[in-house]
């Protein structure tokens, strides 16, 4: 009986190796206020990020399954409170706390059964801008001016890291394509983070989580530009915005190609041939 407890954090920590094993090389998102709204933005080869209501948004990585089913819930959540009650009841705060954080938590605690094996990043418009990351563990992290979500903590830290590193400003005084060029680096960021090894980049697995995180911060912005689009040859861009300016109920909009091809960041030698 004494070693019970024991036991249960043993199970508790095994879990979280579990799912941050299947995780891990998920394509990190990137979500940022700017001066019409919030941009959230990803690299994938199939569509990740969605509208749940008039001016809420949603992306996540993980199992399809899982994040398909937490998608419908929260979306369903929505809808039944704006219809029911208030459109002014449908809220970052009550979709995250009361419909997404207890399910997740029950099901990583419940360490009989399976758990959920998802991270979601959610965006709501309003005063001010909410940004929310909701980890496999039910646990949560909220920003007004950037937030992202990785396979592991180490990767999102990574991220973190470098837009606090940049010289760029956050918040809303960031223009839509200031506002891109830093989310698609800051993927590169991650991705690089996540993947080194698979895309070429060295990450020494025998240098500690710290030492890692500052070599991938050292690279180059050219070089995370040249890894952004080797990484295009099999995916795309995908981006998507609450657009304070937009003339009806939904502020969501995707991106059209034309719009992601013209806001793609240049390397040092095509900007100067483009003065």
């Amino acid at each position: 009986m004494l070693d019970e407890h024991y036991r249960y954090l043993e199970a508790i920590q095994n879990r979280r190796d579990y799912i941050e094993d299947q995780i891990q090389a998920g394509s990190p998102v990137v979500g940022l206020v700017y001066n019409d709204g919030i941009l959230i933005l990803t690299v994938t080869s199939g569509q990740k990020i969605y509208e749940v209501y008039n001016d809420l948004a949603l992306s996540a990585i993980g199992h399809t399954a899982d994040v398909e089913r937490l998608r419908l819930l929260v979306t369903d959540a929505a809808s039944v409170q704006g219809f029911q009650s208030s459109v002014d009841d449908v809220t970052l705060h009550r979709l995250t706390h009361f419909v997404l954080c207890p399910p997740i938590k029950q099901s990583f605690e419940s360490i009989f059964n399976s758990p959920t094996i998802a991270k979601i990043l959610m965006a709501e418009l309003g005063h001010p801008h909410q940004l929310v990351a909701v980890n496999y563990d039910g646990t949560t992290r909220t920003s007004q001016k950037a937030e992202v979500i990785g396979g592991t903590d180490t990767v999102e830290r990574t991220m973190r890291n470098y837009m606090g590193q940049t010289d760029i400003r956050l918040g809303d005084e960031l223009t839509l394509k200031q506002a891109f060029e830093l989310a698609l680096l800051t993927w590169a960021v991650g991705r690089t983070a996540s993947s080194a090894t698979e895309y070429g980049f060295t990450l020494d697995p025998d240098r500690g989580e710290s030492d890692q995180t500052s070599e991938a911060e050292d690279f180059s912005t050219d070089e995370l530009i040249g890894f952004v689009r080797a990484e295009l040859e099999e995916r795309l861009v995908e981006a998507s915005i609450l657009q304070i300016s937009k003339r009806s109920k939904s502020k969501f909009r995707r991106l059209t190609a034309d719009e992601v091809e013209d806001m793609m960041p240049l390397d040092s030698d095509k900007a100067q041939n483009n003065k």
